[in-house]
């Protein structure tokens, strides 16, 4: 599992636990350490109670060292707690595998309703603030035209106002562009062109005519 999450080895086993500490608990005390991924409070399947057992996984394999090396034999809730890496069964892929709590409507801590376990009043250390959502990336649009919308867009363009002939100035203005510009073009068409006339015969000189 190189480049990702080894659970085998960024997993902390801890015992001799208070039998009051929640999932939250140990979230909080064991997050002093480094980012914790996941944390697994074994209890009892019948009476739901802790064991005083735990698996705490971290992000970081050097997070779940530095743990093991601080926490090894502290007095933690009057009891001395033990840590260490916690060793490989072969069920490290079922441990990572994340688990989804669809039913918001009760507390999966200690199965009432009306708060999340993050806010479980047996909590010991108090309420834990939940880990930030992650927001889903928006899918982007992109806008296709067809060729009928593209003829549509190219027509639709604003037609410029004509000027206003309804003064008496701006006809006669109107009327003095036209007869400039029928002038201009009387005179270029009256320029005279030279014509380059090619002799049948290979030569350096050329005729010119008018």
């Amino acid at each position: 599992m190189s480049g990702g999450i080894a659970p085998s080895r960024s997993t902390v086993y801890t015992s001799n636990l208070a039998y009051s500490l929640t999932n939250n608990d140990l979230h909080k005390i064991f997050s002093k350490y480094g980012q914790v991924v996941k944390v697994t409070l074994v209890k009892d399947k019948q009476t739901r109670k802790s064991k005083g057992v735990a698996f705490v996984q971290y992000l970081r394999k050097e997070n779940a060292q530095e743990c093991v090396r601080v926490l090894n034999g502290k007095q933690m809730f009057d009891r001395t707690i033990k840590c260490s890496i916690a060793r490989d069964n072969g069920r490290s892929v079922e441990f990572i595998r994340k688990r989804y709590y669809p039913d918001k409507s009760s507390c999966y801590e200690c199965g009432e309703e009306g708060h999340l376990s993050y806010e479980c009043p047996k909590n010991s250390l108090g309420r834990r603030t939940p880990p930030p959502k992650k927001e889903k990336k928006k899918p982007r649009i992109e806008k296709h035209y067809d060729v009928d919308e593209l003829e549509e867009e190219e027509n639709s363009d604003e037609v410029p106002e004509e000027p206003d002939l309804e003064t008496l100035s701006a006809a006669i203005q109107m009327e003095q562009a036209k007869m400039n510009t029928g002038a201009d073009l009387n005179s270029v068409s009256n320029a005279k062109k030279k014509v380059i006339k090619k002799n049948t015969y290979f030569s350096d000189e050329e005729d010119l005519s008018d």
